[in-house]
C-alpha cells in the first residue's frame, strides 16, 4: 500500500479518532518476523513516499492531530509495564485469564489504541532495531513536537504532568509500606526521600504551570533535587536487596521492591519528557518511552516475563542460603580432604543401618500409605541423624554448593578470564570433595550392611534379605537391564530440591525472625527457661534449613515408589550410598550364587547411579543459581572448555588434593558475596542538594 492509498482510506473513516490510520501506517513499517533487519529499510521507504506526496501528508497530519487528542494518555504512561498492587499470584492468574478473556480498557484511554497499533507480540523486536534517527525523522515529517516544547495549555502537557504526579504519589505510598518500614524504620521520619520527592514534585509542577519565566531545562535546581530524591529512594530499595542475609526475602517483598523500582524508573522517564535537555538528541526521551511501552504492552500477558522479573531475587536468596548451609562441603586442603573422608564414612555407617531397616519395612507388608510413611521416616530420620552427627551424604554436596560456583561469575573487580579461572578452580575442588565423599560413603555402607546382615543370619538363622529379595536388589543395580540410571536421575532431582528447600527455610528463618520469636516465646520460656530457649533459637538459626531439607528429602525418596505403584508408572529412586548398602545385603544373602558378571555389573551400576545422582542434582542447582544472578551462558561455555583443558593436563587434582596447597592467605577464589549493611551513601552532587526539614 502506497502512502496516498493509505491517506485515501483514512479519508473515508467514519471516526477520525479511530487508530486505524496509524495501524495502517505501522503495517507499512513492520517487517516479516524472520527478517527484522528490514524494519529500518521499510521506514526509510515510507518516509521517502511521504515526502513525495505533500498534499496527502498534510491531510494525514490533520488526522493524526485529531487522533492523538481524542483520548487521554495518563493510564498508558502510568500503568503500562508497571506491576499492579494485586500481588504476585493474583497478577500471574490475571495474565493467564487474559489469554482466554482479553483485557478491557477505558474508552477514553489510549492504552487500547496503542495495543491495536502494535498488535503483534513481537513488535518490540523491530521497534528496538530501528535507530533513533530514523524514528525522529518520521516524527519530524508529521511536524510532531517534543513534549517539553508544547504549550502549557496543550492536552498532552496536562496529561504528562498528571502522569508524573500519579506515579510520584505511588512511589511515596509504596515507600511507606509496612514491609519496607519494618526493615528500614528510618523511612518513617519526616525527611524520608519517598515523602520528600512527592513534595518536591508537587511544588515543581505547580511552578511549572504557574510561573511564566519558569526554567524548563534540566539545569533547573529543583529538577536536579527531584532526581537526587529518586536516586535516594532507589538506594534504599537496593539496600534491602544487598542486605539479603540480614533481611531475607519472600515473594511479596520481592514483588513490592520491583514495583517501587519500576515506578521510580518510569517517573525518571516522564520527568525527562517534561524538561528540555540541551545535550539530548531530537525526540530522545520520546523514543525511549515508545520502545519501553511497546515492549511492556507486548509482554503484558507473558508469564515467563512475570516470573523472571519477580522470582530472581527469591531464587538468589534460596541458593545463597543453601550455599551458607553447605560452605563446609568443599575441601580446599589435604587435611580438609581427609576430614571429608571421615565425615563421609560416618554417613556411610548410618546409611548401612538405614538399608537394613528399609528391608525390614518391606517385609512388614504394610498398606501402600503405611509403607510410604515408614520408608519416608526411615530416610528422613536417618538423614537428620547424618546432619546431627556432622557426617556427610555425598550427593547433597552439589545442591548445597552451587551458589558458591555461580557467585564466582559475579566478580566485577577482576577480569572475566580471571573470574572464570576462579570458578573452574572451585569446581575442581568440589570434584575431588565429591569423589572422596563417594568413596567414604560407599566403602563403609557396603561392609556395614554386609556385616550386620551376616551377624543377623549367624544369630537368628534368617537372612535380612531373603534370596528372592536379595536377587531383586542385585537386578535393580544392573545399569542396562533395569531402570537404575533413570531412577538415579529422579533421586538427583530430589537431592536438588532438598538443597533448595534448605535455602528456602534458612531464608524464611531470617525473613520471619523465627529464632528471635522462639527466644521470646513467653510460654516456652516459662516451661524451659530463658537460657535453653536462647540456645535453642541459636540452633534453629544455624540448622533449620538443613533439618527441613533432610526431612523433605526423606519424604521424596520414601514415597516415590508408592506413587509410581498407584499411578502404574515405573517410578522409584536409586541413591549411590543406599545402593552400596543394598549390594552388601544381597552379598550376605546370596553371595555364593553370584557370578563374576553379576558382581561386576552391580559395581558398575553403583558407579553409574552415583554419577547420575551427581550430574542431575549439580546441573539443576548450578542452573538455578546462575539464572538467579542473570549470568550470561556464553561465559558458562567458556567455563566448560577451561575445565576440560584442566582435566587433560592435571587430572589427578580432580580426585586428590595437591601435595602443596596453592591457596593464598587472602583467598582470591572466595565466592560468597560480601554483604554491606551500610546505609546509602550520597555522592558529591547529592550532598549539595540534600533535603532539609521544612
Amino acid at each position: 500500500m502506497t502512502f496516498p492509498q493509505l491517506v485515501e482510506k483514512v479519508n473515508i473513516l467514519d471516526n477520525l479518532g479511530s487508530p486505524q490510520g496509524v495501524v495502517w501506517l505501522i503495517d507499512q513499517i513492520r517487517p516479516p518476523k524472520n527478517k527484522l533487519e528490514l524494519a529500518e529499510e521499510n521506514l526509510a521507504a515510507l518516509i521517502l513516499d511521504i515526502r513525495n506526496h505533500p498534499a496527502e501528508k498534510d491531510r494525514f497530519k490533520a488526522y493524526l492531530r485529531t487522533f492523538i487528542s481524542s483520548r487521554q494518555i495518563v493510564q498508558l504512561f502510568t500503568d503500562s509495564g508497571i506491576q499492579t498492587g494485586k500481588g504476585f499470584f493474583t497478577e500471574a492468574f490475571d495474565r493467564i485469564n487474559s489469554w482466554f478473556l482479553p483485557r478491557l480498557y477505558g474508552e477514553t484511554d489510549h492504552t487500547e489504541t496503542f495495543n491495536e497499533i502494535f498488535h503483534q507480540s513481537w513488535d518490540y523486536k523491530w521497534v528496538e532495531k530501528i535507530s533513533r534517527e530514523a524514528w525522529a525523522t518520521l516524527f519530524k515529517e508529521f511536524d510532531l513536537v517534543e513534549l517539553e516544547r508544547l504549550d502549557l495549555d496543550s492536552r498532552l502537557t496536562t496529561h504528562l504532568l498528571n502522569s508524573i504526579l500519579v506515579v510520584s504519589q505511588r512511589v511515596a505510598a509504596m515507600g511507606l509500606e509496612p514491609e519496607i518500614l519494618a526493615k528500614l524504620p528510618e523511612l518513617e521520619e519526616f525527611d524520608s526521600p519517598f515523602v520528600i520527592q512527592n513534595k518536591e514534585i508537587f511544588d515543581y509542577l505547580d511552578a511549572y504551570q504557574t510561573q511564566k519565566d519558569f526554567d524548563r531545562t534540566n539545569k533547573n535546581a529543583d529538577y536536579k533535587q527531584i532526581l537526587v530524591m529518586l536516586s535516594q529512594c532507589a538506594d534504599y530499595v537496593n539496600l534491602i536487596r544487598k542486605n539479603k542475609r540480614r533481611f531475607g526475602a519472600d515473594i511479596s517483598l520481592t514483588y513490592l521492591l520491583n514495583r517501587i523500582n519500576q515506578n521510580i524508573n518510569r517517573l525518571r522517564t516522564l520527568m525527562k519528557l517534561a524538561v528540555q535537555i540541551k545535550e539530548a538528541e531530537d525526540f530522545e526521551s520520546e523514543i525511549e518511552l515508545l520502545k519501553t511501552l511497546v515492549y511492556s504492552e507486548n509482554k503484558k500477558n507473558s508469564l515467563q516475563d512475570h516470573f523472571d522479573t519477580n522470582v530472581r531475587l527469591l531464587a538468589f536468596q534460596v541458593t545463597e542460603h543453601a550455599g551458607r548451609t553447605g560452605e563446609h562441603y568443599i575441601a580446599n586442603t589435604g587435611s580438609e580432604w581427609f576430614k571429608m573422608l571421615f565425615k563421609a564414612m560416618g554417613g556411610g555407617l548410618i546409611v548401612g543401618f538405614l538399608s537394613i531397616f528399609k528391608v525390614f519395612i518391606y517385609y512388614m507388608k504394610a498398606s501402600p500409605f503405611g509403607e510410604a510413611f515408614l520408608y519416608s521416616m526411615n530416610y528422613s530420620l536417618g538423614f537428620i541423624g547424618i546432619h546431627v552427627s556432622h557426617s556427610t551424604l555425598a550427593t547433597k554436596q552439589p545442591a548445597m554448593t552451587a551458589s558458591k560456583l555461580a557467585a564466582a561469575l559475579d566478580e566485577v573487580t577482576k577480569p572475566k578470564d580471571k573470574a572464570i579461572e576462579n570458578l573452574a578452580e572451585v569446581i575442581l575442588r568440589l570434584s575431588r570433595s565429591q569423589f572422596i565423599a563417594f568413596v567414604g560413603n560407599v566403602v563403609i555402607a557396603f561392609p556395614v550392611a554386609f556385616l550386620v546382615a551376616f551377624g543377623y543370619h549367624w544369630y537368628t538363622g534368617e537372612h535380612v534379605a531373603g534370596p528372592d529379595k536379595a536377587m531383586t536388589l542385585i537386578n535393580e543395580l544392573h545399569p542396562f537391564n533395569s531402570y537404575a540410571i533413570f531412577h538415579a536421575g529422579i533421586a538427583g532431582v530430589f537431592l536438588f530440591l532438598s538443597g533448595m528447600i534448605s535455602g528456602y527455610y534458612d531464608n524464611k528463618s531470617v525473613y520471619n525472625k523465627i529464632p528471635q520469636r522462639l527466644q521470646q516465646h513467653k510460654l516456652l520460656v516459662k516451661l524451659f527457661g530463658k537460657t535453653r530457649m536462647v540456645n535453642f533459637g541459636n540452633y534453629i538459626d544455624q540448622n533449620l534449613g538443613s533439618l527441613m531439607g533432610n526431612f523433605f528429602l526423606g519424604i521424596f525418596l520414601g514415597s516415590t515408589g508408592t506413587i509410581g505403584y498407584i499411578l502404574g508408572l515405573p517410578l522409584d529412586i536409586r541413591h549411590i550410598t543406599f545402593s552400596s548398602g543394598n549390594f552388601g545385603l544381597a552379598v550376605a544373602s546370596i553371595g555364593d550364587r553370584l557370578n563374576d558378571y553379576q558382581v561386576f555389573m552391580s559395581i558398575l551400576g553403583i558407579f553409574f547411579i552415583g554419577l547420575m545422582n551427581f550430574l542431575v542434582s549439580f546441573s539443576l542447582a548450578i542452573f538455578v543459581a546462575i539464572k538467579s544472578r542473570g549470568v550470561n551462558f556464553k561465559e558458562t561455555r567458556k567455563l566448560i572448555r577451561t575445565i576440560f583443558v584442566w582435566f587433560l593436563y592435571r587430572p589427578a587434582e580432580f580426585f586428590f588434593p595437591p601435595r602443596t596447597s596453592k591457596l593464598k592467605k587472602t583467598n582470591e577464589i572466595e565466592i560468597l558475596e560480601k554483604e554491606t549493611e551500610e546505609r546509602p551513601k550520597l555522592n558529591d552532587e547529592t550532598e549539595k542538594v540534600r533535603p532539609t526539614k521544612d
